[in-house]
Parts: C-alpha cells; structure tokens; sequence
C-alpha cells in the first residue's frame, strides 16, 4: 500500500521574514511519504513571491497558468516533496486563500496539515499525527496537538497544553487547536456553500471548522508539542477587533444551532 499524501496549507500575507524557517520546518519532516506543499502569497507586497520561487521553484519542473487573478506553479522534485505556489492580486482573507489550495489538491490527498506562515512544524509532526490517523482512519476527522508560543518581543517560549478532546468542551471553547491534521474525507463531507473553511470569516474560521467535523467524525488529541507557534503582535488575536471576533464566534454558534434544527 502506497504511503498517504499530506498536503500542508500555509497560507502567506507579508511574513516573508518568517516565511524560510516556515518552509524549512516542512521540508524537514521525519515523513518520507509524499508531500505537497501548498503556498498561497495572499496578496503580499513584500518579498514574499521573491522567497517561494527561490526555495520552492527555482531548479524544478514547473508547469504555470494564471486564471481568475491568480498565478499558479504546480513544481516536481526528485524527492517525495511537489510544491503548489499561488499568487493572488488580491488578499483573499486565510480562510478563501487556504480554500483555493485545497480545491486543487483534494482528490489527491489523504490529509492536511495547517501551518501559518510565521510558525513552524516540528520534525516529527507529520509522521506523529498519521500514526494516529491510521488506528481508524475511516472515522477520525482531526488530530491536533499541544504546542509551544515563541514571543518575538522577549524570546519566552512557553509550553501550551491542550486538553483531551471532548464534544461538550469544544461547545464551550475552541480547544482544537488550528494547525491540526485533518483528512480529505472531512473536508468533502463537512464542505458549505462558504467553502471548506467559511470564506466570510477572518476570524474563528477553525472553530466553526472543528464544530462542523466533530459532528460526523472523531476528534483526537495527542498530548505532544509539535508546533512552535510565533506571537508577532501582527497575529490576527492582536490585530483583529474585538467586535469582529465576537460577531464571528457567534456566528459559529448560530451555525452549530442551524445544524442541529435541521437534523430534526
């Protein structure tokens, strides 16, 4: 049986001086399967487009189209890593730009990984994560892990636990966290008219994700730190106003609540 592939998302806005490490941390993965790694520069006006082509294009096979305001590069390499490199005119918000990527790659891929473009996987992520995938991976939707916070301002790293999944706790709080692995299978059987991720939230757009999975799948935790998770001060928790997050998290309850009405 051919090892699956995972396809990690990182979508990218102005992190270009984040953006190496962000690269190298995938290109370093213990996993010797196959992965895609998915770029999205979401409408960047820094050097961002510069860095993806002279660490992910430049020396490989590279096919390019460019349709609807975006440019995209499908390159092969002769190890088990293919890159899908878009560039969009415009800002698409996270949610639409990861959106586009897993369109493109969703009949090819068994899971995908999330991965801000200031952050970093740790070695081991991936090969961690589909162990777990693998005890039953007809009903297991996510898998998610602890993870560690690396302040910019002071370099504090600080340990971040997540707790063992429960239904009854993620009604209450978004305890998945967002750079979680996640199966194709969820993303087609919990996909809306807004998208697989709801492309008409900035904010909250994983939450809504998570409640939208853990109805028809399961949800694991794996009590490891696989992630190391940059706080900028440019993150959307300190950019985006807080009315916005509060409009955005109850949109994601009225959902939750339009879904159980339906079913009965």
């Amino acid at each position: 049986m051919n090892p699956p592939v995972v396809t990690v998302l990182i979508a990218n806005h102005n992190n270009g001086k984040y953006l190496n490490g962000c690269i190298d941390s995938v290109l370093k993965q213990d996993y010797h399967g196959p992965i895609i790694v998915a770029i999205i520069d979401n409408g960047s006006t820094d050097d961002s487009w510069d860095i993806i082509e002279r660490k992910c294009l430049k020396g490989n096979p590279k096919e390019t189209i460019e349709e609807d305001g975006l440019l995209v590069v499908e390159a092969s390499t002769s190890t088990n890593f293919s890159f899908l490199c878009i560039k969009t005119d415009l800002a698409l918000g996270p949610s639409e730009a990861r959106n586009v990527a897993i369109k493109r790659t969703i009949d090819k891929s068994f899971s995908y990984v999330t991965l801000d473009a200031d952050d970093e996987m740790y070695p081991n992520k991936i090969s961690r994560m589909l162990s777990v995938f693998k005890n039953d991976p007809i009903r297991i939707g996510a898998v998610y892990a602890d993870y560690d916070t690396l302040d910019t301002s002071n370099d504090k790293l600080i340990r971040e636990y997540k707790e063992p999944f429960s239904r009854n706790r993620l009604l209450q709080e978004c305890i998945v966290h967002s750079g979680s692995m996640v199966s194709a299978q969820a993303f087609m059987d919990t996909e809306e008219e807004t998208g697989y991720y709801d492309r008409t939230m900035r904010v909250c757009e994983d939450y809504d994700l998570w409640m939208r999975i853990s109805e028809r799948f399961l949800i694991l935790h794996i009590p490891e730190s696989l992630t190391l998770v940059r706080v900028t001060g440019e993150n959307s928790s300190s950019t985006v106003q807080k009315d916005i997050w509060e409009q955005n998290w109850r949109r994601v309850a009225e959902k939750t609540a339009q879904r159980q009405y339906a079913k009965v």
